[in-house]
This record gives structure tokens, C-alpha cells and sequence, in this order.
């Protein structure tokens, strides 16, 4: 008899000797921002709202994606989680095709609210990696300390090292952070100049 068990926090449905990867149900602190769930749509994170004509995705086309990572089908590699915030280039949840995170009318606005939204958790004493990160991803649902050392590495600072919110900071952040949450290089130096100008 084959055992079934269904453990949604961890994000793996296992059958068996069939391990399908399906999407983390994250609760967050507080917080306006979760990780990346597995690649793919899936019924639990996506719902049949209709797009703005003017959408553009992370090709320059006006579809959804529904085979890139979460991040980059909502045009927000931060995976900022949806809030009453009201982000410049924000959807609304009527044209919200997630049914928990923010979506932006184009890439660059989703890269602009992660700046906004790194910055201030720096002003407000969020000030080294450590305490940066715990916020993105808490110890209770993912590997955190992998992700720290992530961004350290790509920093190059200790763990201890006090940031300053700086425009290469934020830079190096964004760089390193969404390559960690997408799991691609997929935000560039000059997609971060458009967004940072754009503050």
C-alpha cells in the first residue's frame, strides 16, 4: 500500500516514489514579501482575473507566463506579498492574476517597489544581511541561513557588516536577492537603473 501524504509547507506533495513539487502556502510576520514557490502555475496560486491590455511581461510581450517562476510571471522578482500598499505600476486585485503576491503592470515597477521596500527596512534598523533576509524568508519554512550566505557571498560583507542603503547597495541587494528568489539572473544593471531612477 502506498502511504500519501500531502505536506504543503515544506512545497512537496510526495506518492509514493513520486515527488511533485507544488506551491508553498507561506504565512508572513507583518511582512509584504514572501519566497519563491516552485516554477509553474498552479490552481492554488493563480486565479482567471483578465490582464490590462498595456501588461507587459518580462519578454516585452502582453501574456502571462505561466511557465516562469512565480516572480517573473508577476513581474515582481522580490515576490513582494500583496498589501493596501499602492505601488506606482501596482495591479489591482481585480487584474491580479496571484492570489497572494503583488503584481506590476511591467518588470521595472516591481523592481522599483523592491528598492522602496529595502530601502526603508534599512533606514528602520533592518540593517545587515541577516536581518534583511530573516524578513524574506523565515527559519521556520526555509533554508535562511543558505540564503544569508547567498547574499553575503555576492556582497561580499560579514554577516555582521552594517549596510547603508546606498544606490550600490540596494543594487547589489536587488542583484543578489532576486537571483535567490527566481532562481535566475534575471533582473540586470540596467533594469535597476530604470527602476532606481524611477524612486
Amino acid at each position: 500500500m502506498n502511504k500519501k501524504i500531502l505536506f504543503i509547507s515544506g512545497g512537496v506533495l510526495t506518492t509514493g516514489a513520486i515527488v511533485t513539487t507544488i506551491v508553498m502556502i507561506r504565512r508572513r510576520n507583518k511582512r509584504k514579501r514572501g519566497l519563491l514557490p516552485p516554477r509553474g502555475s498552479n490552481v492554488l496560486t493563480t486565479n482567471n482575473n483578465e490582464l490590462p491590455s498595456n501588461f507587459q511581461n518580462w519578454n516585452g510581450g502582453n501574456t502571462y507566463l505561466s511557465n516562469a517562476p512565480r516572480g517573473i510571471r508577476n513581474n515582481n522578482p522580490g515576490n513582494l506579498i500583496f498589501t493596501n500598499i499602492k505601488w506606482n505600476g501596482k495591479l489591482p486585485k481585480e487584474q491580479n492574476k496571484d492570489r497572494r503576491f503583488e503584481m506590476f503592470i511591467a518588470p521595472v515597477y516591481g523592481v522599483r517597489a523592491m528598492i522602496k521596500d529595502l530601502k526603508h527596512d534599512i533606514e528602520k534598523g533592518k540593517n545587515t544581511v541577516p536581518l534583511l533576509v530573516e524578513e524574506y524568508a523565515p527559519r521556520f519554512e526555509n533554508n535562511t541561513d543558505h540564503y544569508i550566505q547567498t547574499v553575503c557571498k555576492d556582497l561580499k560583507v560579514s554577516k555582521s557588516a552594517k549596510l547603508l542603503p546606498t544606490k550600490n547597495t540596494l543594487r547589489l541587494l536587488v542583484l543578489s536577492m532576486t537571483k535567490v528568489e527566481t532562481g535566475g539572473n534575471y533582473v540586470s544593471n540596467q533594469l535597476f537603473e530604470q527602476a532606481y531612477a524611477m524612486i
